[in-house]
């Protein structure tokens, strides 16, 4: 069985259309997570979706549940599993390309050479994080930072850091673009936004 994560009751799930062509066949599982804030209805709805699997587990089935990425960065994934593993059930976690991965090897730059560190952020996060985040690290990937790029790309100007910054948007997905300059970046970008600035460069 495959289970998938959808944000909303009549909304596509973007896994699900990336593997369809390869679980032919397989019954689907659509677990529904909103996207909010409210951590009483987060909580709620992973602990529905985790039981939902145990039902099947019980069976005797094997689930999937299937993920953008790498399940154990910034993923639905790992609140749903949690439970699931706590409960005793056997499991297995399938590594993936991390988004900051491969985003930069789109771009043809790297994440940290040497002694460099990095840090990894959601630019979903209030701005004052962000900058507090560059200022502290050599390199810093910015994720799902679209709502907020109009302001980010202040701040990285306001650093001298916008001619070390580039952006990946929905990378190795359909639709994907590609700012090796993030000036020529235009402003309706999507959730799927992967900024990474490296001061050394």
């Amino acid at each position: 069985y495959i289970a998938t994560p959808k944000t909303k009751g009549d909304s596509e799930s973007t896994a699900l259309h990336i593997v369809s062509p390869y679980i032919e066949g397989k019954e689907v599982i659509e677990l529904v997570l909103p996207m909010t804030k409210d951590p009483a209805i987060l909580e709620q709805a992973w602990n529905d979706g985790a039981k939902c699997i145990m039902e099947y587990l019980d069976q005797g089935k094997n689930v999937a549940f299937i993920t953008l990425g790498d399940p154990s960065l910034f993923s639905t994934f790992m609140y749903v599993f949690r439970p699931v593993r706590a409960a005793g059930y056997a499991w297995e976690i399938v590594p993936g390309v991390t988004a900051p991965s491969a985003a930069a090897a789109k771009l043809g730059i790297g994440l940290a050479d040497g002694k460099e560190n990095i840090a990894i952020l959601a630019a979903t996060t209030d701005l004052e994080n962000v900058e507090r985040t560059i200022d502290n690290h050599d390199n810093t990937v910015l994720m799902k930072g679209a709502g907020k790029w109009e302001a980010i790309a202040e701040i990285l100007k306001k650093k001298g850091l916008t001619e070390k910054t580039a952006a990946a948007e929905r990378c190795t997905m359909e639709g994907e673009r590609l700012f090796p300059d993030i000036n020529e970046m235009p402003e309706d970008l999507s959730y799927f936004l992967t900024a990474i600035i490296r001061k050394g460069l």
